[in-house]
């Protein structure tokens, strides 16, 4: 049951940071599949990954083209495209992942149970399209006007009481 409640939290706080913070409309499909099916092969993905510990432990993770690193940062930080730097775009795969993922956690758990880590960038040598089956755990595939991305969590270890629901 938690991984249900979880997974419908993360839907809702992916369209809330999305839409309010990178004025993004998204739809989540029904879409059942592989990372490697979801993203192009000719796709430059950009990625990070935060650590979460509390009711449970684990890591969410953030997929996207780097295109839409560009275009996210470009509505977030009020920049022209070409001015865009690549360490400003990595901030921001960075903080959105971190906006989505203590939203999720937040309205998983409203006591503050749950302690978020730092996000930090995945390597990208492990975002070519060869490697990307390698990232285990629940996907959430997002759709936008233009791009596709993906939101996952990965657990480490579930810790709960049997009566107690997140």
């Amino acid at each position: 049951m938690e991984m249900e409640i979880l997974m419908k939290n993360m839907r809702e706080a992916i369209s809330n940071v999305m839409e309010t913070m990178f004025f993004r409309l998204v739809q989540v499909p029904d879409a059942n599949g592989t990372l490697q099916e979801w993203f192009a092969r000719d796709r430059n993905l950009l990625g990070a990954t935060l650590t979460f510990n509390g009711h449970s432990a684990g890591s969410i993770y953030l997929l996207m083209p780097a295109e839409m690193a560009d275009e996210m940062t470009c509505d977030f930080l009020g920049l022209e495209i070409d001015k865009v730097s690549e360490e400003q775009r990595k901030d921001i795969v960075k903080e959105a992942l971190n906006m989505i993922g203590g939203h999720t956690l937040s309205i998983s758990d409203g006591t503050g149970a749950y302690q978020i880590g730092i996000p930090a960038l995945l390597d990208e040598s492990g975002l070519t399209h060869d490697k990307l089956g390698d990232l285990e755990g629940e996907s959430i595939f997002i759709e936008t006007e233009n791009n596709h991305l993906a939101v996952g969590i990965i657990f480490e270890q579930i810790e709960s009481d049997p009566g107690e629901e997140i």
